[in-house]
């Protein structure tokens, strides 16, 4: 019976085989999560391979996509799926697999989709941007070209591709054949590198970095099933490799495909590409050539400045352009003295959105969209030569002065935004005081925009919101998009109607031809008059970075605007004073460290939680008032550590579990017997205090060899998930036998 056992030394448990587990039963080592770590680095190595591609959609910051999305992805996954496995324990259920990729898209995406900056080509609302991301998403991609700008527009679709192959992968990776990660990955790489053709890397750079990822990754996870299995793997993935390498080259022998090349662009502004979102990319190249023009009739002595798009609503975070071009439909002869011209343009890379001098009378040889309003033209498909009639404003200053407002001009021409700064509204309530007529007006204001301290600063951060013009009035410094912007709203305030244009600058001229490359790219505002129609300013001041000794643009009006000089002094009404400089936000880098410093604490602070809670655990069941419930108590937290161990657990005696215990700890088979003897005591007879005492020990003494058979991923996975609070399953409580009472005897009589 066991009261004899405790009375002497029981016989060490046999020594019995280790017992493969099941597949799929808790605590089994499924191919590939034997070193789950490692395994998991070379899952995140080879998601960040396959993704590498982005470098030739965005250019260097692709690289800031990649490292934001892929790691967190990969881990959220992974955690997410071992934490579920945990909970479930039914190898069947799909849930962990689920759980992990939402876990990875949510982790992976969400921080760089609040990060990326703000333009004015998309929604502010996450619901919205999410809808626009997976509806027009692919379109905005590839309505562009590379490199993409890194705005949310164009960053959303992107993160969730990336957060969504990165969790793909990692998932993969820790199943049961780990091998099979490499499939998604090549499969995303490929999908990526083509999106990217015509990208600022090599794609043959890409493809060796991406091949040497796959062999590192096959070699990490592939020793799991033996050396035999590791070179076949090895092998395989190198001939998956090659095989794609030489199916693509056969098929496509050419350059690479591009499906920009191929893509029908839609006549419809709202979707279409956005000129005011590509300026600080091409300022970033200005050596490379846009357009090559020959001109004739009055453009010839009246260089123009080419439009591609003008923006007429605001809503206080960015500039839309509303409208849609039908083909054959051109404007009037422009108001006012106007002479015509041609333009017989050349461009460097084919397009859709299609530069061009204001007030197109009709196109030649091409089937061209025109909409006035928004001065867009545009092709069914990018095209590289056009011609183009044009008729060209000549307006004369006298006239300029004396012009009144337009009548019946489009509410969105004049209104601004509450958040309009406040600065901005007292600069134009100072014009307001000094000048009467319209012009002088938007001449003053002009002035003053373009007086010290306002300086061009090309590189300044991009963004046409009240939070940039904010910016742009306390540093005063900006870019010619905000100065734009700043005019137009001031001079809406004046209740001139305004709008801002896009395009580029003259450019270049000799003789009667026109070069106009990347460094030109501009946007002015353009102000409406009766009797003369849409106006050019230029309230950008000259110098700062943009590097051009000349004006901007040429004006309309040629007298006393052709030339312009830079004030010494700025023009500025004393009750209109700039206001003070205010701090500086974090920068983009700063944000990002932020966030993966507040990443990290939450992960440190989850897994001090867990601790804390299996410590408070162990130290209740240690301090239970009966020392039956303690020596108990000592026994769980054995059953914890040997059930993940593989010692199968439920319904089985105490004996029968020590039995297939000293198989996996054979170091302590005695001190387990031990235990096992005072767990059945105490749930079927008498238990001192001494006891528990003891019970607690040897549990203190056999846990750690426990845990450490139960391997480096159920420590990893414990340490994120805590053992379940209620006790493990063990054999079943038995009602214990009330013994009878002791019949007391009477007290012998003591003889002498």
């Amino acid at each position: 019976m066991t009261a004899t056992l405790a009375g002497r030394k029981p016989p060490a448990a046999p020594a019995a085989p280790a017992r493969r587990p099941e597949p799929g039963r808790r605590g089994a080592r499924q191919p590939g999560g034997r070193r789950m770590p490692v395994t998991l680095a070379a899952a995140i190595l080879l998601a960040a391979a396959a993704e590498s591609p982005f470098l030739r959609i965005f250019g260097s910051p692709g690289l800031r996509l990649v490292l934001m999305a892929v790691p967190a992805a990969a881990l959220a996954a992974a955690a997410t799926r071992s934490w579920l496995r945990h909970l479930t324990r039914d190898p069947r259920s799909l849930l962990p697999a689920a759980g992990g990729f939402a876990a990875g898209l949510v982790a992976g995406a969400l921080p760089g989709m609040l990060l990326a900056a703000p333009d004015p080509f998309g929604p502010a609302g996450p619901g919205s941007r999410l809808q626009q991301a997976l509806t027009d998403g692919w379109y905005r991609l590839l309505s562009v070209p590379v490199p993409v700008p890194y705005t949310r527009s164009f960053t959303d679709l992107p993160f969730l591709l990336a957060a969504a192959l990165a969790a793909v992968i990692a998932l993969a990776a820790l199943g049961r054949h780990p091998a099979a990660a490499v499939l998604p990955a090549t499969v995303g790489f490929g999908g990526l590198l083509v999106l990217g053709a015509g990208g600022p890397m090599a794609g043959t750079t890409l493809a060796g970095v991406f091949a040497l990822a796959v062999l590192v990754f096959l070699a990490s996870v592939a020793p799991a099933a033996g050396h035999r299995a590791a070179v076949a793997a090895v092998v395989a993935g190198a001939a998956l490799v090659a095989a794609a390498v030489l199916v693509v080259g056969a098929v496509h022998p050419g350059p690479p495909y591009n499906p920009r090349s191929a893509l029908r662009v839609p006549l419809n502004v709202t979707v279409s590409q956005d000129p005011l979102a590509l300026l600080s990319a091409r300022l970033e190249t200005p050596q490379d050539r846009v357009l090559t023009a020959r001109l004739s009739g009055s453009l010839r002595s009246n260089p123009p400045s080419w439009v591609v798009l003008t923006y007429d609503s605001y809503d206080g975070a960015g500039w839309l352009a509303t409208g849609s071009a039908r083909p054959a439909v051109t404007a009037s002869r422009a108001a006012g003295p106007s002479g015509t011209g041609t333009a017989e343009v050349t461009l460097a890379q084919p397009a859709a959105l299609l530069p061009h001098p204001a007030s197109v009378l009709g196109t030649d040889g091409e089937d061209l969209g025109y909409d006035p309003g928004t001065e867009m033209l545009a092709s069914p498909g990018a095209i590289q030569r056009y011609s183009v009639r044009v008729s060209v404003p000549e307006p004369s200053q006298a006239g300029l002065i004396a012009a009144p407002l337009p009548s019946g001009v489009p509410a969105a021409l004049t209104q601004t935004p509450s958040c309009t700064p406040a600065a901005l509204t007292s600069l134009a309530a100072g014009v307001r005081g000094t000048m009467s007529a319209p012009y002088e007006q938007a001449m003053q204001l002009q002035k003053m925009l373009r007086s010290a301290p306002f300086r061009y600063d090309k590189t300044a951060a991009p963004g046409e919101g009240c939070g940039s013009l904010d910016t742009l009035l306390a540093s005063h410094k900006g870019t010619s998009a905000q100065f734009a912007t700043a005019f137009v709203l001031a001079a809406r305030l004046l209740g001139i109607p305004a709008r801002v244009a896009v395009g580029f600058t003259p450019g270049t001229s000799a003789g009667d031809t026109v070069t106009v490359t990347d460094a030109d790219a501009y946007a002015w505002p353009q102000l409406e008059f009766y009797g003369a129609g849409w106006v050019n300013f230029d309230p950008t001041p000259q110098g700062g970075s943009s590097g051009q000794a000349q004006d901007h643009l040429q004006q309309t009006p040629t007298p006393k605007l052709k030339a312009r000089q830079p004030v010494s002094s700025p023009v500025v009404n004393p009750a209109v004073a700039p206001p003070p400089p205010q701090p500086r936000g974090l920068g983009t880098v700063a944000r990002v460290l932020l966030g993966l410093a507040a990443l990290a604490a939450l992960v440190l602070a989850w897994v001090t939680a867990v601790w804390l809670w299996a410590r408070r655990r162990r130290r209740r069941r240690r301090r239970a008032a009966e020392p039956a419930e303690r020596a108990l108590g000592a026994w769980d937290e054995f059953l914890i550590p040997i059930g993940e161990a593989g010692t199968p657990i439920r319904g089985r005696s105490a004996p029968s579990v020590a039995a297939d215990a000293a198989a996996i700890v054979p170091d302590e088979a005695y001190t387990v017997g031990q235990l096992a003897v005072l767990a059945e005591r105490a749930l079927y007879d008498e238990i001192t205090e001494r006891d528990a005492d003891e019970a607690w020990q040897l549990s203190d003494r056999v846990r750690g060899p426990a845990a450490a058979a139960a391997g480096r991923r159920t420590r990893l996975r414990r340490a994120f998930a805590p053992a379940r609070v209620s006790r493990p399953a063990r054999v079943s409580r038995r009602p214990r036998v009330s013994r009878p009472a002791r019949v007391s005897r009477p007290a012998r009589a003591h003889r002498r």
